[in-house]
C-alpha cells in the first residue's frame, strides 16, 4: 500500500513519519496544522479486509455507519485521562483513519525487555488498568486487545490503556469472516469462540500481569511461599510459574485467568470475577506493599535453628521451656531486621515526602495542610460558597492558559444530621445541574481525609473553552462538610496529581 508520509489529510493533518505497522494498520506521527503551534498527534490508517460483495454500495454504507457508530463510542470513552483521546476519525477513498492524542511513553512490552515486574510494580499496573476497565465496562465497551504492548507508561508514571480493538473488528472484516483482532497468547479461548464479554478483558489483563512477573506465557502463577492446596491437583500446580509475590496476589491473578468454560461445565470450583470493581475490592491487602531486605543472617544460622526446632528432647517439661525459648530467639532473629528496615523506610518516607512543602494553619476552621512553597496562597472566607483558601500553581510559561488550583471550602449543613452517602448524592446533583449533559464522571470511590471517612469524585468540565478535570474530595465532621478540590487542564491533570494527593494526605482536621 502506498505510503502517505508527507501528505496532508483532510486539509489539516500533515503526516511526518511512520511509527509502526502490523497486519491491520499503520501508525503515523502527524501534526495538526489548524491548532496553534502545530501540536503533534498520532494517525492510525486501517487496512480493511473485505470480500468483494462488501464493496457494493449497500454494504459499503453499512460499513460506514458502523465506523461512525464505533468512532463515537471510542471518542466518548477516550475522555478518561488514561485513554488516549480520539481527536477525530474519518474515511477517505474507502480507507479509514483514527486521529489520536500522542502518548510519549514506553509500553509494558518494552519495559519487560529490560526487567520483569516486582510485586509493587505489578500491583500498580493491575490497579490502574482495572480502574480504566471498570470505566469502559460501565460504558458497555469491551477492549478485546489487552496485552503488554497495549499498556503504556509515560515518564511521569501515568499509565494508559491503548489499542482498542472494538472499532477495528467492526470495520476491518466482513461480517461473514467472523475474524477479530486478538493476541492468541493473551486472549481466552472463550473470546475466540463466543461474543465479546467483559470477562475477556479481565482474563487478558491477568495473563498480561502474570507474563510481566514471570516472563512466561502461563495460565497459573505461584508465589514463592506457595504451598499446594487440596483443591489444586498436582498436574496443575506443577505447571505454574513461580514469582516473588504474596499468596494473596497470586490468588487474585489465578482467579482472573480461570476458564469460564471449565467453571460452567463444573470442572472448576473457582468463582469467577464478575467485574473489574470486584477485583479492585480484593486488592485492599496490597495498599501497603513494602519490599524489605533479607534477614541479616546466613544460611548456616537458618540450618541451626531448624535443628533446634526438630530435635526430640528427653524431658517433656524441659522440652517445652526450651522450645519456647528457641521460638523466642528465632522470632527475634527473624523480625529484628524487618523492624529496622521498616523504621529506616518510615523515616526516609516522612523526611522526603513533603520536601519543598510548607504548613498552612487555619484556626477559624481548625485545620492544617501542607502545600508547595512555590505555590501562591489566597485566603477567601467566602460566606456564600464556603471558600476558605485556594492554592495556585506558578505560571510555567507565557502559553500557560490555566493555573492549576487546590481549593478548600467548609460548608455548614442543615440542622438535621447528613450522612456522607447523602451528601455524595447532593454533590452529583450539583455537578449535573452545573454541567448538564457534558459531565463525564470517571472516578467515584470512598477514601479518607486523615482519620475521617471521605468520598472522592473525579469528573470533567468546561470553562471558557478549556477542557478541565476536577478531583473533589470531601468528608463530614460535626455537621460541617470539608471539601478539597483539585482542578487542572485535562492534558496536565496527571502532572500535578501527585502534588494534590500529597496535600490531601497532609490535611488534618481537628
Amino acid at each position: 500500500m502506498e505510503s502517505i508520509v508527507g501528505k496532508i489529510l483532510c486539509d489539516r493533518y500533515r503526516v511526518i513519519q511512520e511509527l509502526s505497522q502490523d497486519d491491520f494498520s499503520t501508525t503515523y506521527l502527524a501534526e495538526d496544522m489548524r491548532q496553534a503551534g502545530n501540536p503533534q498527534c498520532q494517525i492510525e490508517r486501517l487496512f480493511p479486509q473485505y470480500d468483494s460483495e462488501v464493496l457494493g454500495t449497500k454494504s459499503w454504507q453499512k460499513v460506514l455507519r458502523a465506523f461512525v457508530e464505533q468512532g463515537n463510542i471510542l471518542k466518548n470513552i477516550s475522555r478518561h485521562p488514561q485513554i488516549p483521546q480520539l481527536l477525530a476519525f474519518f474515511e477517505s477513498d474507502r480507507e479509514f483513519f483514527l486521529v489520536q492524542e500522542l502518548i510519549n511513553g514506553i509500553s509494558l512490552q518494552q519495559k519487560l525487555t529490560e526487567s520483569l515486574l516486582n510485586e509493587s510494580e505489578a500491583l500498580s499496573w493491575l490497579q490502574e488498568i482495572l480502574e480504566v476497565l471498570d470505566f469502559i465496562h460501565k460504558a458497555g465497551v469491551v477492549h478485546l486487545n489487552i496485552q503488554p504492548s497495549s499498556l503504556v507508561q509515560q515518564p511521569n508514571g501515568q499509565k494508559f490503556l491503548t489499542n482498542f480493538a472494538g472499532i477495528k473488528n467492526y470495520i476491518l472484516f466482513s461480517s461473514q469472516s467472523k475474524k477479530t483482532i486478538s493476541n492468541r497468547y493473551f486472549s481466552s479461548l472463550e473470546q475466540q469462540e463466543e461474543n465479546p464479554k467483559f470477562a475477556d478483558d479481565i482474563y487478558a489483563l491477568g495473563k498480561t500481569i502474570i507474563y510481566g512477573l514471570t516472563g512466561n506465557i502461563t495460565e497459573f502463577i505461584r508465589s514463592e511461599s506457595w504451598q499446594p492446596k487440596d483443591t489444586i491437583n498436582s498436574s496443575t500446580s506443577s505447571s505454574g510459574s513461580i514469582a516473588k509475590i504474596s499468596p494473596e496476589l497470586a490468588d487474585v491473578l489465578n482467579k482472573m485467568v480461570s476458564s469460564r468454560k471449565a467453571y460452567l461445565e463444573g470442572s472448576s470450583t473457582t468463582r469467577l470475577y464478575q467485574s473489574a470493581a470486584e477485583i479492585l475490592a480484593e486488592l485492599d491487602f496490597s495498599q501497603q506493599v513494602v519490599t524489605l531486605p533479607p534477614p541479616f543472617f546466613d544460611s548456616s544460622q537458618v540450618a541451626k535453628t531448624r535443628l533446634i526446632k526438630t530435635k526430640t528432647p528427653s524431658n517433656p517439661t524441659t522440652a517445652k521451656s526450651r522450645t519456647k525459648s528457641n521460638k523466642g530467639i528465632i522470632w527475634t532473629l527473624l523480625t529484628f531486621p524487618f523492624i529496622v528496615a521498616l523504621v529506616i523506610i518510615f523515616i526516609g518516607i516522612n523526611k522526603n515526602t513533603y520536601k519543598g512543602f510548607v504548613n498552612y494553619d487555619n484556626d477559624d476552621y481548625q485545620f492544617s495542610i501542607k502545600y508547595p512553597q512555590y505555590w501562591s496562597l489566597q485566603e477567601l472566607d467566602d460566606p456564600i460558597t464556603g471558600g476558605v483558601v485556594v492554592f495556585t500553581s506558578p505560571l510555567e510559561s507565557s502559553a500557560d492558559s490555566f493555573l492549576e488550583k487546590v481549593y478548600i471550602a467548609v460548608e455548614y449543613l442543615s440542622s438535621e444530621p447528613t450522612t456522607l452517602e447523602e451528601y455524595t448524592q447532593i454533590v452529583f446533583e450539583r455537578i449535573n445541574q452545573e454541567q448538564g449533559n457534558e459531565i463525564e464522571v470517571y472516578q467515584d470511590r470512598k477514601t479518607k481525609i486523615g482519620e475521617f471517612p471521605a468520598h472522592m469524585v473525579v469528573y470533567s468540565r468546561q470553562e471558557g473553552g478549556l477542557q478541565l478535570r476536577q478531583m473533589e474530595t470531601f468528608t463530614i465532621k460535626n455537621n460541617q462538610v470539608y471539601i478539597i478540590i483539585y482542578t487542572a487542564e485535562r492534558a496536565k491533570f496527571s502532572k500535578f496529581l501527585d502534588t494534590a494527593e500529597k496535600m490531601i494526605d497532609s490535611w488534618e482536621i481537628q
